[in-house]
């Protein structure tokens, strides 16, 4: 009940928001041009896609973000088990700070820009279109809480880009879990082991799972391997975030 009032606050002050005039979705900036939203130049500059200097992938993003793309020695050594990953961009500045408004401050008026930044970067990293996106779950009670289910949100944000709407109810969470960003690495792979199951209509599909952010992959990892465990043919991921 809390997390749905919440969210119903951050959508009345969000229109009030647009009542008030054509904003920058990041800074609040009066823009003086309309066709500039949701970004004025200024934030557009420095909210753009990682181009270069990143694991392709895992989104390890590395030092210089002008070197070529290449294999991390972790995805050398032990590859994830997608085929692939598209992603914006690291967690860090102006993308961290437009995860969390969305995630915990429910500001639900950013959806134009979130849906701008997941198009750019599914078209960016090249992908073939899936047969299926799949967003990744929470449970019930989770989602009544919070109010809503962020990587849902950006299911359906990537989903209209594609002209292919979400299945939703193909991969759930079976169990609790403790939160991982209160775990190290190998404590966060044990957390969520198990903790996920696809639907038996997902075999011999292409799918395309999405999350916000990711850290160490645990609970991608997890989801995909549930995943190919149904059957699926072929699973790529897609993030907004990936972790430092």
């Amino acid at each position: 009940m809390v997390g749905c009032l919440a969210v119903t606050a951050g959508r009345f002050l969000d229109a009030l928001i647009c009542l008030a005039g054509r904003r920058c979705q990041l800074c609040a900036v009066v823009l003086d041009d309309p066709r500039d939203h949701p970004l004025c130049p200024e934030c557009a500059s420095k909210l753009e896609p990682r181009r270069g200097g990143h694991c392709p992938l895992c989104g390890t993003c590395y030092a210089d973000p002008c070197s070529p793309a290449y294999l991390c020695l972790t995805c050398r050594m032990s590859p994830p088990p997608w085929s692939g990953l598209a992603f914006f961009g690291p967690y860090d500045g102006p993308l961290k700070e437009l995860v969390h408004r969305h995630k915990f401050g429910h500001e639900h008026g950013l959806g134009r820009l979130l849906s701008l930044l997941t198009r750019q970067a599914w078209e960016l990293r090249g992908l073939g279109r899936p047969d299926v996106i799949v967003p990744v779950p929470m449970l019930p009670g989770h989602v009544l809480r919070r109010g809503f289910n962020q990587s849902a949100e950006l299911a359906r944000m990537l989903g209209r880009a594609m002209s292919l709407r979400p299945l939703m109810g193909a991969l759930v969470k079976t169990r609790e879990t403790r939160t991982q960003s209160s775990l190290g690495r190998a404590a966060r792979r044990g957390n969520v082991a198990g903790a996920f199951a696809a639907s038996p209509e997902i075999r011999g599909r292409h799918i395309l799972i999405v999350d916000d952010v990711m850290t160490t992959g645990a609970t991608m990892t997890a989801c995909v391997r549930a995943c190919l465990e149904a059957g699926a043919a072929k699973v790529d991921v897609f993030i907004l975030a990936r972790a430092l």
